[in-house]
Parts: C-alpha cells; sequence; structure tokens
C-alpha cells in the first residue's frame, strides 16, 4: 500500500470514529424493543417532542382541573404518523399487527411527560 492510500485511510477512520455522537440526539430515539422503552424514553421529556416522535394523538387529550393532561395514542386505528412511523423505529410487534394497544402519557402544566402506561401492546 502506496503512502497516500495509506494516508486517505487514516483520515477516513478518523473521519468516521470522530463523527459518532457521545451523547443522545433529540429528536427519533429508536429503534424501540419494547412498548415500555417508548414509555420509558418519554418520561421527563416535552410534550411536543413526544408529539414530534409519535404524532399527534389520535384520541382527545382531556385536561383535570389541576392542568395535567392525559394524552392516548391508540396504535391500531388511523393516525397522523410521527417520525416514529416514517423511520420504522417502533417495536416489532408494531408492524405484525397488534389488535389492542394504546399508550396513555400524563403531562404537567409546564407541557413535560411525568408518567406514561400501556394498555394492551402485548
Amino acid at each position: 500500500m502506496g503512502v497516500l492510500q495509506a494516508s486517505v485511510l487514516l483520515v477516513c477512520l478518523a473521519l468516521f470514529v470522530g463523527g459518532c455522537a457521545s451523547s443522545p440526539q433529540p429528536g427519533v430515539a429508536g429503534p424501540y424493543q419494547t412498548w415500555d422503552d417508548v414509555i420509558t424514553r418519554w418520561i421527563g421529556a416535552k410534550k411536543q417532542d413526544l408529539y414530534y416522535e409519535l404524532g399527534p394523538p389520535n384520541l382527545h387529550p382531556k385536561e383535570s382541573p389541576d392542568g395535567m393532561t392525559e394524552m392516548v395514542w391508540d396504535m391500531t386505528i388511523d393516525r397522523m404518523p410521527g417520525q416514529a412511523d416514517y423511520y420504522r423505529t417502533l417495536p416489532p410487534s408494531f408492524y405484525g399487527g397488534l389488535t389492542n394497544c394504546q399508550l396513555v402519557f400524563f403531562a404537567d402544566p409546564d407541557g413535560v411527560i411525568v408518567s406514561g402506561r400501556r394498555i394492551g401492546c402485548d
């Protein structure tokens, strides 16, 4: 191997290694392995970022008197897609034909997700 080829190889390796992210980046988080991973990922995150990932909830959000908002995504009926749909990062069971799967998230008055759970999604 010539000096020029070796130099090009070293530069390519340096760019490859140096181009890796050292911390999580905002945006698409997947691929998710389980539906519990989807829920866990969003606790403490902003509601608007969750909407970007999953699309808007397809069941009407409910706001309680204390300012908390309940948001429900029924993954078995038509909904507006989010980034996770476009990049196919939802759990593998989503692509196998779910029969019952709802994701329920609660956000505080500041729009921060404080809890979540799933109904079905097995």
